[in-house]
């Protein structure tokens, strides 16, 4: 189980660097590196204030980011979108293949989630991918926390390094959290223990599983 977690975190980290890119162009809807093309669809919703700012759409949990849920077929989530929220397909690629997957965003959270998919056959959420600020747990946890928050609310298994970065792996939370690793020894990343990270390292991103 452990080393299928592992496996999906390393995983996810490539993919959570699709949304990077957005932190330094503040477009909503570019693509990473990692990404093959542009937005295939694109379905909006009424402009309705309320929706928009309700705060219940920008809550982190366990297995949640707003109303998208881990497991949740994509239909279900494509017919939910809060009013006054987007959605966009977007294809990604890894090892070669390519897939859709769905960003969903409004005007005040632009940079919004990137919701993965998994088709076996049916299609459901797999994993999701978090950059945009204002999401937030119950405890205030989000893009910008510093570590030693994160570790007072989510015990942290291990680290890892990815192609995207370095990752400090919550399972209880079911979250891995992307951290800012510019200020850390690159050649000793590898070796870091959860205890030897600086508290003030700052979350760059974090993906639900």
């Amino acid at each position: 189980m452990l080393k299928n977690i592992l496996y999906a975190i390393l995983l996810g980290v490539g993919m959570a660097a699709c949304l990077a890119d957005h932190d330094n162009t503040g477009q909503a809807d570019s693509n990473s590196n990692i990404t093959a093309g542009e937005a295939m669809s694109e379905t909006e919703q009424p402009d309705t204030n309320t929706e928009v700012t309700d705060p219940a759409n920008l809550v982190l949990a366990k297995g949640q980011a707003g109303r998208v849920r881990i497991g949740m077929p994509i239909e279900e989530m494509r017919s939910q979108v809060p009013a006054g929220w987007q959605i966009r397909d977007t294809t990604l690629q890894l090892e070669g293949q390519q897939y859709t997957a769905y960003v969903l965003s409004n005007p005040e959270s632009p940079h919004g989630m990137l919701v993965e998919q998994l088709c076996e056959p049916n299609c459901h959420v797999w994993r999701i991918s978090i950059r945009d600020t204002n999401y937030r747990t119950a405890q205030g946890i989000g893009v910008g926390s510093k570590y030693g928050e994160v570790a007072q609310q989510h015990p942290i298994d291990y680290t890892s390094t990815g192609e995207a970065g370095f990752v400090a792996v919550s399972e209880k939370s079911g979250m891995s959290f992307i951290l800012d690793s510019s200020q850390l020894d690159q050649n000793s990343l590898h070796k870091l223990k959860p205890d030897q990270i600086p508290a003030n390292t700052l979350v760059r991103g974090i993906l639900i599983y």
